[in-house]
C-alpha cells in the first residue's frame, strides 16, 4: 500500500466535515429552503408541491415499506397532512398560510437532511481496513503465504486488484483540491472495492451515497455509517427530497470532501457501460465550482477535479438479476409471456467455493483527471485547454465580464461534462477474456439464428445454443486483432493476460472466470468441444460489456 498524501486520518477531509456535522446538516436545510423557494417563488407553488410530496410518501408508504424506516413514518406524514389541512390560504390571513407553510417545509426538509447524512469515525475506519485487506486478498485469492503473510497481505494484493492509470496525478490532486470521483456502477460491492482501492494507493477516504436499503443490516448500517456513506432512497421522487439531496451534496463539496458519484444513478441492469448519464448531482459539482469563485478571489478560490474510473471484474455476483431486471423492464409483455422458472440453489455457496479455489483479479482505471468542464490539467490543477494552454475557468462563469449563476447555462456545461465521462469510460475500459468470450459467443449465435428479436432468442432451445469450437475460435481472434488496433488508438484497454496469453489460454480463462459464482453456466463447452449455454440471459448480461467498440463487424 503506498504512504496515505495525508499521513493522519485525522486531518483527512471527510474527518474534518464530520466534526462539524451540525454545521453541514444546518446549511443543508437553509440551502434546500433557499433554493425551493427560488423554483416556487408563491404560496399556490410551495403548497402544491408539498401536496405532491404528502401524496407521494403515502403511497412509497403502502407500497414499499422497508425495515430501515423510522417507526414514526406514519405518524409524521400523517401530522404533515393535518397541518396542510388547517394552513389552508382560504381558511386564514395569507401572511399566516405563508408561514405555517415555510414550517412545514423545514420539518420535512429537517427529516429528510439527518435521514440523508453520514458520518465518519477513525477508528472504525481503520479496523474496517484491516478485515478488507485480508477479505480480498482471501477473496481474490491471492494466498497469505503463511503465518508472515496474515500480517502482510496487502502485498499479496497489488497484483489481483489492480488501480491503473494516473495514480500519482490523482495523489497530487487530492492535496490541491476537491476530487470527485465518478465511476462505473455494476454491483453492490462497487462502493467497497473503490475505497479499498483508493486506501491502498493512498487517499484519503472518500465519502459516498449509499442506497438507504442497504442499512436495513444492523451490521452494514453500523460500519457503513461511520465510514463516511451518505443515504439515498431511490424511492423517494419527489421535489423537496430531491432538492435536500442536492443541496447535501454542494454543501459538503464546499467543505472540500472527496467525493464518489455514479453518474449513471444505479447499477447497469444490462450490463454495458454506462452511456446515459443522471446529471442532477453532478449539476451540484458545476455549482460548487462557481460558488468557490463567487466567494474567493480566483487565484485563491478551491479547485474542484473530476476523475472517471471504469472498474472490470470478471463476474458479476448479481448479474442474473440485473438482466431479470432489464428484460422484464424493456420487454415488458413479449418477455413475460415467455418467462421461465428460474432454479434456486447453491449459488451463494457457489461463489465462495469458486473463488476460493480460482483465482480472479479486478482493475479500477482511472481517466485522467479533468476540471468541471472537462479540460484536461497539469499536475498543478492547472486547466489546460486541447493545445495545452492554460485555461482560467472562472471566465466560463462570467457574462459580460459579471461572474453569476446562470442555470440554463449550467446545465449546458453539465451536459458537455458529462459526454466527456463517458468517452473516458469506454477509453479506459479494460478488456477481460471474459468480456471477450461472451460476447462472440452471443454474437455468433444471433448470427447462426438470425431471429427477428432479442426475446425469440433468449428462448432458444438447448439443442439450438450449440456453436462449433473452431467457428468460435477464429470468431474469437478476429475481435482480439480489432481489440488490439483499439488499444494502440487509445480507444480501449487490454488485460495483461490479453497480451501475454495464447489465443486458447485466453478463451480457457474467459470461459473459467465468467462462469465462478453462477450456477447455471452462461458459457460452456460441452462434451463434443463446442460452446454452448446454460444462461442465454446471464451471457447476454456479459455479452454487453463490449458494446459501442463496433466488434460486431469482426463476427
Amino acid at each position: 500500500m503506498l504512504e496515505s498524501v495525508i499521513p493522519k486520518i485525522k486531518d483527512w477531509p471527510i474527518n474534518l466535515i464530520a466534526k462539524k456535522r451540525d454545521k453541514i446538516l444546518q446549511e443543508t436545510i437553509s440551502e434546500t429552503v433557499l433554493e425551493f423557494n427560488k423554483s416556487f417563488s408563491n404560496l399556490t407553488a410551495v403548497r402544491n408541491q408539498l401536496q405532491k410530496t404528502l401524496y407521494l410518501e403515502h403511497i412509497r408508504l403502502r407500497s414499499e415499506p422497508w425495515e430501515v424506516d423510522p417507526e414514526d413514518e406514519r405518524e409524521f406524514w400523517n401530522s404533515v397532512k393535518r397541518r396542510l389541512l388547517e394552513a389552508d390560504p382560504s381558511q386564514m390571513d395569507e401572511d399566516i398560510s405563508k408561514e405555517r407553510h415555510q414550517e412545514i417545509l423545514q420539518d420535512i426538509v429537517y427529516r429528510y437532511t439527518n435521514e440523508i447524512i453520514g458520518d465518519f469515525k477513525p477508528y472504525i475506519f481503520w479496523l474496517t481496513r484491516q478485515i478488507l485487506v485480508r477479505f480480498f486478498a482471501r477473496l481474490l485469492n491471492a494466498h497469505f503465504g503463511g503465518f508472515k503473510g496474515l500480517f502482510n497481505p496487502g502485498e499479496k494484493l497489488k497484483d489481483k486488484l489492480i488501480v491503473a492509470g494516473p495514480v500519482d496525478k490523482l495523489r497530487d490532486l487530492a492535496t490541491k483540491g476537491t476530487v470527485i470521483l465518478v465511476p462505473t456502477h455494476f454491483s453492490n460491492m462497487d462502493s467497497i472495492i473503490i475505497g479499498f482501492g483508493m486506501d491502498y494507493i493512498g487517499m484519503p477516504a472518500f465519502q459516498y451515497g449509499a442506497g438507504l436499503n442497504l442499512f436495513n443490516s444492523k451490521f452494514f448500517s453500523f460500519f457503513m455509517g461511520k465510514l463516511g456513506a451518505y443515504k439515498l432512497d431511490r424511492r423517494k421522487k419527489n421535489g423537496v427530497y430531491l432538492e435536500t439531496l442536492k443541496s447535501f451534496s454542494k454543501t459538503n463539496i464546499l467543505a472540500g470532501a472527496h467525493t464518489i458519484f455514479f453518474p449513471g444513478g444505479t447499477r447497469s441492469r444490462a450490463g454495458n457501460i454506462e452511456d446515459e448519464l443522471k446529471l442532477g448531482l453532478l449539476g451540484t459539482v458545476m455549482a460548487a465550482q462557481r460558488i468557490h469563485y463567487e466567494k474567493n478571489p480566483s487565484n485563491l478560490a478551491p479547485k474542484i477535479f473530476i476523475v472517471p474510473l471504469t472498474i472490470s471484474y470478471h463476474f458479476v455476483l448479481e448479474a442474473s438479476s440485473l438482466i431479470e431486471e432489464h428484460l422484464k423492464r424493456t420487454g415488458k409483455e413479449q418477455y413475460l409471456s415467455q418467462e421461465k422458472g428460474t432454479t434456486a440453489g447453491k449459488g451463494i455457496g457457489k461463489f465462495f467455493w469458486e473463488t476460493f479455489s480460482k483465482s480472479t483479479d479486478i482493475t479500477l482505471s482511472l481517466g485522467e483527471p479533468m476540471d468541471v468542464f472537462g479540460n484536461t490539467l497539469d499536475s498543478d490543477g492547472n486547466s489546460l485547454d486541447k493545445f495545452g494552454n492554460a485555461v482560467a475557468i472562472r471566465n466560463y462563469f462570467t457574462n459580460k465580464g459579471q461572474l453569476k449563476e446562470d442555470t440554463q447555462r449550467e446545465m449546458i456545461y453539465t451536459q458537455m461534462l458529462g459526454d466527456k465521462i463517458i468517452e473516458q469510460f469506454f477509453k479506459n475500459n479494460v478488456v477481460y477474456a471474459s468480456h471477450v468470450v461472451a460476447f462472440v459467443a452471443f454474437e455468433l449465435l444471433k448470427k447462426k439464428l438470425d431471429y427477428p428479436d432479442l426475446f425469440t432468442l433468449l428462448r432458444t432451445s438447448d439443442e439450438d445454443r450449440e456453436i462449433e469450437w473452431d467457428t468460435f475460435k477464429i470468431a474469437v481472434k478476429h475481435v482480439i486483432d480489432e481489440l488490439y488496433i483499439l488499444n494502440n488508438k487509445s480507444k480501449i484497454k487490454l488485460a495483461p493476460h490479453m497480451t501475454t496469453k495464447e489465443l486458447e489460454e485466453i478463451i480457457e480463462l474467459g470461459i473459467n472466470n465468467v462462469c465462478i459464482y453462477h450456477t447455471n453456466l452462461p458459457i460452456l463447452r460441452n462434451k463434443a468441444g463446442n460452446i454452448t449455454s446454460e444462461d442465454l440471459k446471464v451471457l447476454y448480461f456479459y455479452h454487453n460489456r463490449m458494446l459501442g467498440y463496433g466488434l460486431e463487424k469482426r463476427i
